[in-house]
């Protein structure tokens, strides 16, 4: 009777002891949940706040991929004719990238308003400095058109620099881009006359047709009248003619034109009119303005 009394009481001791643990540990899970939802709120909350949610915070502190797509988006809107000068200082930060595709579009951006803003470009011009030796020869060639681009007497000597390395480089993309730098140069420090004809004449000894093109442009703006320079590269300029691209074709004509005019004779002139003064436009063209004349009394008739 006693050990029934004394295994009831334990089981009632148990069941007690069971209750309470149960209990216990539903209110200790319940706590445990509600804490780490709490935290979880809270960390999440942090998260959020790290992640970048307009373009500024993208280009600032977003990863490669997610500024290059932005990047990729900016280039179009300002292709679309947008101003986008106010994301300037934001994607400046940008031109010291790892990401060659990134760096690209960065360089595209910074050319298009580096001559409206300077001062910030300025900023970043170590960072241009280091992209002239960059291995890939489009980001050469754009570091060397930002250097161009800014219109500040300051950087005139480094701008200088990177000319006369750019019209050597092994690339000629690169040495065109140094060709298309040599009027910006001249514009803004016309004290360096004499050293861009230098770079003018080393250039004309290139045989690439993509760069011919270029330096006649540089040739016409700088020295027009300077046809000593001309006298050996005639022939080549004839010759290559055909393969410089449209622009650079109207160009060299105009040029190889005013050559002509001024050093030849008309062929069609005879051997008593050697004594002819061969600066004469009309002897050049072989008629004269007594021809000329009658030629357009025949037309009116």
């Amino acid at each position: 009777m006693a050990d029934t009394h004394v295994s009831a009481g334990m089981m009632g001791a148990e069941g007690f002891g069971s209750d309470t643990r149960e209990k216990g540990s539903g209110n200790y899970s319940g706590r445990m949940s509600s804490s780490f939802s709490s935290a979880k709120e809270q960390f999440g909350s942090v998260f959020n706040n790290r992640i970048p949610k307009d373009r500024r915070q993208i280009l600032e502190i977003g990863d490669e991929k997610m500024k290059l797509k932005e990047m990729r988006k900016v280039i179009e809107e300002m292709m679309g004719g947008e101003d986008l000068s106010d994301l300037f200082p934001t994607v400046v930060k940008n031109v010291a990238c790892k990401s060659v595709e990134l760096k690209k579009l960065v360089y595209q951006f910074v050319v298009r308003y580096a001559e409206q803003l300077p001062d910030i470009a300025l900023l970043s011009i170590s960072s241009f400095q280091k992209g002239l030796k960059d291995p890939n020869q489009l980001i050469r060639a754009s570091a060397l058109r930002v250097l161009s681009s800014i219109r500040v007497e300051v950087i005139v000597p480094i701008v200088e620099i990177a000319i006369n390395q750019a019209a050597v480089d092994m690339s000629p993309y690169v040495r065109k881009c140094a060709a298309h730098a040599i009027p910006k140069l001249f514009a803004i420090s016309p004290e360096s006359h004499g050293p861009l004809i230098d770079v003018i004449e080393k250039l004309l000894h290139d045989r690439t047709s993509l760069v011919l093109g270029s330096v006649v442009m540089a040739f016409e703006e700088i020295c027009p009248e300077r046809f000593d320079l001309i006298h050996k590269h005639y022939r080549k300029l004839c010759n290559t003619l055909i393969d410089i691209d449209e622009w650079g074709q109207v160009v060299v004509l105009n040029m190889l034109t005013r050559y002509a005019r001024a050093n030849f004779r008309d062929p069609n002139l005879s051997v008593d009119g050697a004594g002819e003064d061969s600066n004469d436009p009309d002897a050049f063209y072989g008629t004269t303005k007594e021809e000329d004349e009658d030629d357009d009394d025949d037309d009116e008739d």
